[in-house]
């Protein structure tokens, strides 16, 4: 009997009382040719916002007392298991991202049925890439993901052929070395861009290296995030007579026309719906890969009621940096409450032609050229080569700093020092309490350089979800406070730290993340 395999539009139909991995497709279609498989692949890509499910949990947000409130916010704020389940939130992610697998494991196993050809392999070795990172996305929020022998999560490589399906956690190191057998197997059968017509929705070859060197950060493999990471950027050269990295450099010469323009186009636009109109357009080269989905993040992201206050923006954007400039980052407020870097555009898709409500989509960056940057800036600074990490953000900062200057702006290890020294040197400092990488240990030059990649990731990345993960990774606790004084500070090792796996999970054998060890208060 032929395979028989979803369509896009069954995956899209997802609704909120489906079981984990136990639905039959009812719209199916035979996968017999190449153009068939291109397209389910395409349409594979987990189309859930981590960005806005975890954007209340982070450290830059406050209670400001006023604005739009729903459960995915304001119980994230509170650390506490969000009990909605429609978009943004961790129930919705995790069924996107295992309908995800579902669909490029049927994308795979029909291609062994047709017979595997050359024209086939990028679209398999785009399969295996999306395999991959949905793996790793779940590892990596549903799990202890730094820790090799605790629960992980099911890796699925093969379709399902029954209404319900027992599975196994296993152990974390497992979904590591699977994930990574995808990737690497996957980088290997990329093909040129020239095979899709809109590159930037696909895993490319960029696109796939700047995923590898997350991968491999998470990981914490820096030969690897370096290798990567180079792939999409060159390593820069210093000059050795001014310290800088010569704007004629090739590294250089590639951010100034990949990086988000925050130097010119953005800087001159009349409002924010320009930069919105820009930042995640597939004509925007600093994108590597841009997938479509349903969320509340283009709406809300300035009026949630738990986000970037007036002291939130100042202590993120207006502190005292090692150039001794200024961001560039344009920075706008609602009703002087509400401060947001403006990233996304929202796409409204009414229910019907006469409807007047429906559901609101965005276009997200998975990937930047920015991030494979400084996820190689980090990668030599843990490796203990600080020249190369320095040259690496000095390229950034050339375009991230007002009216740059090649000499009063340059970074140097004593800058750095000037800025982080009295911090990383006090035993509250999260290095020394904490001791994440062995922290706690490392020279005052170390901590000092890590610290300022962290904070560029955070101006870098705020409103796109990867500080949680910086967070997680260097055991930094988070304190929240309440519009009328409550604290509560999430430790490092709180249970609140892993998103709960959705109830109906139980239902093909998973267990669910403990929450039994509370570092705090439970609020």
């Amino acid at each position: 009997m032929k395979k028989i395999i979803y369509i896009a539009l069954s995956l899209l139909t997802l609704s909120a009382c489906n079981k984990f991995l136990d639905t039959t497709p009812d719209n199916r279609t035979e996968i017999d040719n190449v153009e068939k498989l291109s397209q389910l692949v395409a349409s594979s890509y987990p189309k859930a916002c981590y960005a806005a499910m975890l954007q209340s949990r982070v450290d830059f947000v406050s209670d400001k007392g006023t604005g739009q409130e729903n459960n995915s916010n304001s119980q994230a704020f509170f650390w506490r298991d969000v009990t909605d389940v429609s978009q943004d939130t961790p129930e919705y992610f995790w069924n996107k991202c295992y309908f995800s697998i579902a669909s490029v494991n049927h994308a795979l196993a029909a291609a062994e049925e047709m017979g595997i050809t050359d024209e086939m392999k990028p679209y398999i070795g785009e399969a295996k890439v999306i395999r991959s990172f949905s793996h790793f996305l779940l590892l990596s929020l549903y799990s202890r993901f730094l820790e090799d022998d605790a629960p992980g999560v099911p890796y699925i490589t093969e379709p399902e052929n029954v209404v319900v399906q027992n599975y196994e956690r296993g152990k974390v190191a497992d979904v590591w070395v699977n994930a990574e057998k995808d990737l690497t197997e996957g980088l290997a059968m990329l093909g040129a861009d020239a095979v899709y017509s809109v590159p930037q929705y696909h895993f490319t070859v960029a696109a796939a290296n700047a995923y590898a060197s997350r991968f491999y950060l998470y990981k914490g493999n820096w030969t690897k995030v370096i290798e990567h990471a180079s792939k999409v950027i060159s390593k820069p050269v210093v000059n050795e007579a001014t310290g800088n990295v010569d704007a004629t450099d090739a590294a250089n010469v590639f951010a100034a026309s990949n990086f988000q323009p925050w130097s010119d186009y953005y800087a001159s636009v009349p409002s924010s719906n320009d930069i919105k109109n820009y930042y995640t357009k597939a004509e925007n080269p600093s994108n590597l890969l841009l997938t479509e989905m349903s969320s509340r993040l283009s709406r809300y992201a300035n009026t949630w009621r738990y986000g970037c206050s007036a002291d939130d923006r100042t202590a993120s954007y207006s502190a005292k940096n090692p150039t001794g400039g200024s961001w560039n980052y344009r920075i706008y407020s609602s009703s002087s409450t509400h401060y947001y870097v403006p990233k996304y555009r929202e796409h409204f898709v009414k229910a019907n032609i006469n409807a007047t409500t429906g559901t609101i989509y965005t276009i997200f960056p998975y990937f930047r050229v920015e991030e494979a940057l400084l996820n190689r800036a980090e990668a030599y600074a843990m490796s203990d080569d600080f020249k190369s990490a320095i040259a690496d953000l000095n390229v950034f900062c050339r375009y991230r700093i007002k009216s740059y200057s090649e000499t009063k702006h340059v970074l140097t290890m004593d800058k750095i020092l000037n800025v982080y020294k009295s911090k990383v040197e006090s035993q509250d400092h999260f290095m020394n309490k904490y001791n994440a990488y062995g922290s706690a240990a490392w020279t005052s030059e170390k901590k000092a350089l890590i610290c300022f990649i962290l904070d560029c990731r955070v101006l870098e990345f705020m409103w796109e979800g990867l500080r949680y993960w910086d967070l997680w990774r260097y055991s930094i606790p988070v304190t929240h406070e309440t519009i009328t004084g409550d604290k509560n500070t999430l430790y490092p090792g709180d249970d609140r730290w892993v998103l709960q796996i959705p109830e109906t999970a139980k239902l093909s054998g998973i267990e669910l993340n403990p929450r039994t060890n509370l570092l705090s208060k439970e609020w």
